[in-house]
């Protein structure tokens, strides 16, 4: 249209001024929503990533840290038995794979060079390693100076291959002297595939630096460092040990928009402006034309309503109005985050600030007033919800700084409840016990440590009480693990119940329980405490339709009397709950300094016996057994002594010593092959067939290791050229285990016969003689030592006799020492005897005196 004619004709000018007008007015709105959804998108986007990313930093960091708590356990124990062997590291370890940890081993380097790991398959490469000789996995280990103190390293390439990270815990002993570190990696794949992070299909990309713990400082390991150059990407901090990791995360396509919200935008600029053209001609398109774009805008608005209700984020605006902050926007979302009903005008800021605590509504309040001012917030606050409880919001306020001060504030409110309610677990989960719900051993000795220290400021006595169940294992053994559990589980609550609510009842380990008695004025109310919680106790279990019995050893120390630090009383407390297993069990003890003497005592013998084992200190010698009806020497049993510096340490002691550390297996190997040996050798040169009785310690059959396979193999090569006996324990066959049937029934195989050591002294069945392939029976000496002087003595050996025979079974009478004794065992043709009637047990050279003297009687 020419120039002239738009002169000539107002309307078209008047109908051309509008259109342009209305489609600037148009592309304005245009840029603006573009700009406005662009915006949108990226805080969703945003909201959605952090949401994301403090799920899998929260499963990873958990993973990690539960672990690494398995790792300070092994590193106390060690702490408080430095002196730990093999057996008991493999014992104690074995207990924590039980447990399906993501370690992949565990070790312990005294001295810094690696001598205990677990499992050994596989990771032989890393026995031996000098950490000395390895100066950046040394550089870690120089920082850990302090008792219980955790580093990780890694991720890094292990010797035996594999990439992991490895957590380490500094052992110190209770004198505080440097033992070595406790180790165990944990392979990063593994951690990974815990956190979710190897899915296909990860809704963001990730990536995780801070190598060996050095947060921001540290290498990017995991994915693209690219992440933490990008500004936009979501960054997030998360303690690892003592050092902590940084994850960063961003959507896997980008910041950019990709949903189809622009196109529509600028599809509907176009739309509309051809319907600004088709105005001019009908007013009633142009009304059309309104309407659908009205429709358009509904729908995104819908859009954005649902984009927060998603994410649970709903928007406010607070501006000043005559000296006061009012809300200016306010949303149906905004008010179901704090649980308000939604309502018209929008609620004021006092009513906002009703939903909180009087000192959280300060915080929020004080928060505002400041943004208002020109500094922006981010802070989490809780709320009481009558459905939901305690709920957790988070509010962030943004100054709208286009005007002068006071400024209007932009924000918004996330619930972050069930966030809060997840970092709430993975906390219990570290402190408390999973089974009993009960306080674990970390958050014990952080309330003892506690506890001590109010008692020191007030003047005030503590009781600390060690309860061990007795009889615990024969639950797991006959009814399951699950039955052992629910038992624990009893226990906690019965020993809860014997307690008051300020007094504190913690799972220490396996059976172990401990309690922390505050304000303890005398120590009578300890032991009231400690008789309460036996009966109690020993009151019968009802699991899975069984009647369950079990008891309890309680050991008692006081603050300050006995210690007046953590690892003193437990200690000691320890000590004296052993005090009450070896006097009987099923009662209650105070510790003495006599037990802190036996104990001293005790590693100190247990330290020589190390030696003696490794040295072959021991000696074998003989007693022999006569067959009464000829008073020829047929048989001897093989007994081990042992020397020390000129003297006789007491069999009994360092016997059952060995049985506690389960060492008791490599000295039955000795005498084993010592004895078969020689036997073997003095039956060959004098032509005279003597059989050797040899004992075996029940511990053989139940160890995990190869002691039994060992054993085996010696006894299997012993027995072919020899007649052997294998004396074992009623306890023993009490057990009735599979794997002790199985071991007896070889035994016969081998032509070795089979024989009940101390007959009459322990829990004696008489259906053990015919369910177990027995041979021999050997009536204990307390028996023996009374014939001639009791009748019930007599009566009983007589009868022992001859209810042996009649099973076809021989009869071997033990502690033999008068004539009187022999007659009266000959009158009943009991087979064999053993005393000192006829020798006590004899050296190696001065047995095989005995045996020529029986060779040379022979031919004369």
């Amino acid at each position: 249209m020419k120039l002239d004619n738009l002169k000539r004709n107002p309307a078209a000018k008047w109908a051309l001024s509008m259109f342009v007008a209305l489609l600037l007015a148009a592309a304005a709105t245009e840029v603006m929503l573009e700009r406005h959804f662009r915006e949108s998108a990226l805080h969703d986007k945003q909201q959605q990533v952090t949401q994301q990313l403090s799920a899998y930093a929260a499963e990873l960091s958990g993973a990690i840290n539960n672990n690494l708590s398995l790792i300070s356990g092994l590193a106390a124990h060690i702490g408080l038995f430095p002196d730990i062997s093999q057996a008991e590291f493999e014992d104690y370890a074995s207990t924590v794979f039980r447990q399906e940890p993501l370690l992949k081993n565990l070790a312990a380097a005294p001295n810094l060079i690696i001598r205990y790991i677990h499992p050994m398959a596989g990771n032989e490469a890393a026995l031996g390693v000098d950490y000395r000789q390895l100066p950046k996995q040394m550089a870690a280990i120089n920082t850990l100076n302090r008792r219980g103190e955790l580093n990780l390293a890694g991720p890094l390439t292990l010797v035996q291959g594999g990439e992991a990270v490895i957590g380490r815990v500094a052992v110190f002993t209770r004198n505080d002297s440097f033992w070595g570190i406790v180790s165990a990696p944990m392979m990063t794949k593994d951690l990974y595939q815990t956190a979710g992070l190897l899915k296909d299909d990860l809704p963001i990309d990730i990536a995780i630096r801070g190598r060996d713990g050095l947060g921001q400082n540290g290498e990017v390991f995991l994915g693209d460092s690219a992440l933490f150059a990008d500004q936009r990407s979501i960054i997030t901090t998360f303690s690892v040990g003592r050092g902590s990791w940084q994850m960063a995360g961003r959507p896997p396509h980008g910041w950019e928009d990709e949903s189809n919200v622009i196109w529509v935008l600028r599809g509907a600029f176009l739309v509309i402006a051809l319907m600004l053209l088709m105005a001019i001609a009908s007013r009633y398109q142009q009304m059309r034309r309104d309407l659908r774009y009205q429709k358009t805008l509904q729908k995104s608005e819908a859009l954005l309503r649902e984009v927060g209700k998603l994410a649970l984020v709903g928007g406010w605006q607070l501006s000043p109005q005559k000296d006061e902050l009012v809300v200016t926007l306010w949303g149906e979302q905004t008010a179901k985050v704090l649980g308000m009903e939604y309502q018209t005008p929008s609620p004021t800021l006092n009513q906002i600030l009703a939903r909180f605590d009087a000192t959280q509504a300060k915080t929020l309040k004080s928060a505002i007033i400041d943004a208002s001012l020109g500094v922006p917030f981010d802070i989490e606050l809780n709320f009481f919800c009558e459905k939901l409880g305690k709920c957790w919001v988070r509010i962030i306020g943004k100054p709208l700084e286009d005007t002068n001060p006071p400024y209007s504030v932009l924000g918004s409110m996330q619930d972050i409840t069930e966030r809060k309610r997840f970092t709430e677990k993975i906390q219990q989960q570290a402190i408390y016990d999973q089974l009993t719900g009960l306080p674990n051993r970390l958050l014990f000795q952080n309330r003892l440590s506690k506890a001590i220290a109010k008692s020191q400021r007030d003047h005030n006595k503590l009781a600390i009480l060690f309860i061990d169940l007795d009889n615990f294992k024969p639950v797991n053994d006959n009814l399951g693990h699950s039955a052992g559990d629910r038992l624990l589980q009893s226990v906690g609550t019965r020993i809860k119940a014997c307690v008051r609510a300020t007094d504190t009842v913690a799972r220490y380990s396996g059976d172990e329980f401990i309690v922390i008695l505050h304000d303890v004025y005398d120590a009578k109310i300890a032991v009231s405490v400690a008789e309460h919680i036996i009966k109690a106790i020993s009151q019968v279990y009802n699991i899975d339709s069984n009647h369950v019995f079990c008891g309890a050893s309680v050991g008692i120390s006081m603050y300050p009397d006995d210690g007046d630090n953590v690892e003193s009383l437990v200690s000691k407390a320890d000590q004296a709950m052993y005090g009450v297993k070896r006097s009987g069990r099923n009662g209650w003890q105070f510790f003495t300094k006599n037990m802190q003497i036996d104990s001293e005592k005790r590693h100190l013998l247990s330290t020589q016996l190390v030696t003696a084992i490794d040295k072959q200190e021991f000696s074998v010698y003989y007693q022999p057994i006569v067959d009464l009806t000829d008073n020829r020497v047929s048989k001897c049993e093989a007994l081990v002594r042992w020397f020390r510096a000129g003297k006789q340490i007491p069999t009994d002691e360092f016997i059952t010593l060995a049985e506690e550390t389960g060492r008791i297996n490599e000295i039955d190997r000795f005498v084993l092959a010592t004895a078969s040996e020689q036997l073997i050798a003095l039956s060959q040169r004098l032509n005279y067939a003597i059989s050797l009785s040899i004992n075996v310690s029940p511990r053989v059959f139940s160890s995990k290791d190869d002691s039994l396979d060992r054993w085996l193999a010696l006894i299997t090569k012993a027995s072919e050229q020899l007649d052997i006996t294998v004396e074992i324990t009623e306890r023993l066959l009490i057990e009735e285990s599979d794997r002790i049937m199985w071991v007896l029934t070889k035994l016969k195989s081998l032509g070795i016969t089979i024989a009940i050591d101390d007959f009459g002294t322990g829990y004696s069945s008489l259906s053990y003689l015919t369910k177990f392939p027995i041979d021999i029976i050997k009536i204990d000496q307390s028996f023996i030592k009374k014939l001639g002087q009791e009748k019930i003595p007599e009566a009983l050996t007589e009868t022992m006799i001859d209810l042996s025979h009649k099973l076809n079974l021989e009869v071997v009478a033990e502690g033999i020492e008068t004539l009187e004794q022999l007659n009266y065992l000959r009158h009943w043709q009991c087979d064999y005897g053993q005393g000192y009637y006829f020798n006590k047990p004899l050296p190696t050279a001065s047995f095989i005196q005995l045996i020529e003297q029986e060779q040379r009687h022979r031919y004369t």
